[in-house]
């Protein structure tokens, strides 16, 4: 969980500093007569960079031990941080662009870990959106819905179930694949970005689905995994849903699901776009009653 990026690179500038003093050292060794003194300065700074270096390396040591230890601590405590953290909490998943079974596989195994149903739907947009297909498949309404009033009512079908006039009328033109069903309430809906949105139209209508899962007041969490380039946390943040970039490891599960249980909004992971830490607050669960208490 720590990142040792910054103390890698502070370990190289200093191997660098060290070889630059020792070749423009033995330079002017080899080509003047160097006093007594100023040789002896010379090798005490050698000396110095050479401790300092040593130095680096043992931090660099003792920050790998204790990412280790983090890890570790992690992995051990899982089950129970997740253990019934989604009880009977019913989750939809949308990707906005083709579905990606790596992280369909993230969300379900979070899911699975935190004792959530499966997911009730999913659903993958394909991208870009065609709006005379759109107008056409919806037919004649009066008045006619503008793409953003049509993306907003498709967010809120997807949180709400029931009836779904608009993902009904509009899965032959708007939907690449779906599974599940759509007449389920959903408690938490999982949005993953994995096409581009490079048009006018598919923007508006895009914009309005987020409008619309946000408004329906059930926690809205965006995923990417911690290799995602580019990454899409940009997305999320602008359209007000929470986030998490590292949804492929453990640490990033665990977010999830906790953001999924209702947990403090914000963006959670790795990655410098994490700028509310790598996990939200994670609340107890209320311990199950002994038989016959």
């Amino acid at each position: 969980m720590f990142d040792l990026r910054y103390h890698v690179a502070s370990l190289a500038a200093v191997f660098l500093a060290l070889i630059i003093g020792i070749l423009v050292g033995a330079g002017l060794a080899a080509r003047t007569d160097v006093e007594g003194s100023e040789r002896r300065v010379l090798n005490e700074r050698i000396a110095e960079l050479d401790q300092r270096t040593k130095d680096l390396v043992a931090e660099a040591e003792l920050m790998r031990r204790q990412q280790e230890a983090a890890e570790d601590y992690l992995e051990l405590t899982y089950p129970v941080v997740m253990n019934g953290r989604l009880r009977a909490k019913r989750v939809a998943m949308l990707f906005v662009g083709p579905s990606d079974e790596g992280l369909l596989d993230a969300v379900e195994q979070t899911l699975s870990d935190a004792s959530a149903p499966a997911l009730v739907e999913m659903e993958a947009l394909e991208l870009p959106v065609d709006a005379e297909e759109i107008a056409g498949a919806l037919g004649r309404r009066s008045p006619e819905p503008s793409l953003e009033e049509v993306g907003r009512r498709l967010g809120e079908e997807l949180v709400e179930g029931g009836e779904t006039p608009f993902w009904d009328a509009l899965t032959p033109v708007l939907v690449q694949d779906h599974r599940g069903v759509s007449f389920v309430q959903a408690d938490g809906v999982v949005v993953a970005v994995t096409g581009v949105v490079s048009d006018t139209a598919t923007r508006r209508l895009v914009d309005g689905i987020y409008s619309g899962l946000v408004a329906a007041g059930v926690p809205v969490v965006g995923i990417e995994r911690s290799d995602e380039r580019p990454s899409r946390i940009g997305v999320y943040k602008a359209n007000s849903l929470s986030s998490v970039d590292s949804v492929n490891l453990t640490v990033g599960r665990v977010a999830l699901a906790t953001l999924l249980a209702g947990g403090e909004r914000g963006h959670y992971g790795l990655k410098r776009t994490a700028e509310s830490g790598r996990l939200p607050p994670v609340e107890p669960l209320p311990l199950a009653p002994l038989p016959g208490g």
